[in-house]
């Protein structure tokens, strides 16, 4: 069992421990604490990278009032991109299947894909620092770092959408499709 489903479960109220005890109801909790895990995950991500959009929006404040054109139209392919990956991961499949469902998906399986998007934030937190560094440079009218810092960013960000984009073909393959 993935570390983060572990802290969770320490954290349960005596009414949902004492649940856990009636049968049926503990693999299907189970379940849900992995979907609920893996969304609040997904969830960080989407914040963590939307701070770093809001860093973007300052350089690209700063950008335009130094009048430097040719640095707007980078800094505007960049925040495409940052928000093309950013609507992916927030509106990603939950990589879970319900009580009821045809095809179910093991708790093993869920730990996987938990642990797949858990890796995912050390991509993140790369890009976050890359993009406050750009925001640092616009600010401080350090334009010519921009060009480059910029196109290390949408390098990042095109490593993180096609690693992400892998994540659904594990869930794909972890719900027999």
């Amino acid at each position: 069992m993935s570390e983060i489903v572990k802290r969770y479960e320490e954290k349960r109220s005596l009414s949902e421990r004492i649940a856990f005890y009636i049968p049926g109801y503990r693999g299907y909790k189970q379940k849900e604490v992995r979907r609920e895990a893996d969304k609040l995950v997904r969830d960080f991500m989407v914040k963590r990278l939307s701070e770093a959009r809001d860093n973007l929006k300052d350089a690209a404040r700063s950008v335009a009032e130094a009048e430097a054109a040719h640095l707007y139209k980078l800094l505007n392919r960049v925040m495409a991109v940052m928000d093309r990956v950013i609507n992916k991961i927030e509106h990603a499949d939950y990589g879970y299947s319900g009580l009821f469902d045809l095809v179910k998906v093991r708790e093993e399986e869920l730990d996987r894909l938990l642990e797949y998007d858990y890796s995912l934030l050390s991509r993140c937190e790369e890009i976050v620092s890359i993009a406050a560094e750009v925001s640092g440079a616009a600010a401080a009218g350090s334009l010519d770092a921009l060009p480059g810092k910029l196109k290390q960013l949408e390098l990042k960000l095109q490593e993180l959408q096609k690693v992400f984009a892998s994540r659904e073909e594990v869930i794909a393959s972890v719900k027999g499709g």
